[in-house]
């Protein structure tokens, strides 16, 4: 498993994208940091089964951790799958 200190490097990034996530009803969950180093990454909230996650995840939490946690090989979400249980999100909403 990967020290505590590239954990808690990840968990520092999640913290300060917590509140743009939490603006729209969502979250995220650190969920595991693999040995070859990948982080993986659990969306909640109305963040589930938005339109607007794939981008989040690429093009916002991925980039903003393998800029700032250099250790980091990959970042992918385990949950990116549209959720069934949660209304139709509007096309211009962000997660």
């Amino acid at each position: 498993m990967p020290n505590q200190s590239v954990r808690s490097k990840v968990e520092a990034v999640l913290k300060e994208v917590e509140p743009m996530l939490g603006m729209h009803g969502g979250s995220i969950e650190l969920v595991d940091i693999t040995e070859d180093r990948i982080v993986k990454l659990r969306f909640q909230g109305a963040c589930v089964g938005c339109l607007a996650a794939d981008m989040t995840l690429e093009y916002g939490l991925k980039e903003l951790i393998m800029l700032q946690v250099e250790e980091v090989e990959d970042v992918v979400a385990v949950n990116t799958e549209p959720a069934t249980h949660l209304p139709p999100q509007p096309k211009n909403r962000l997660c």
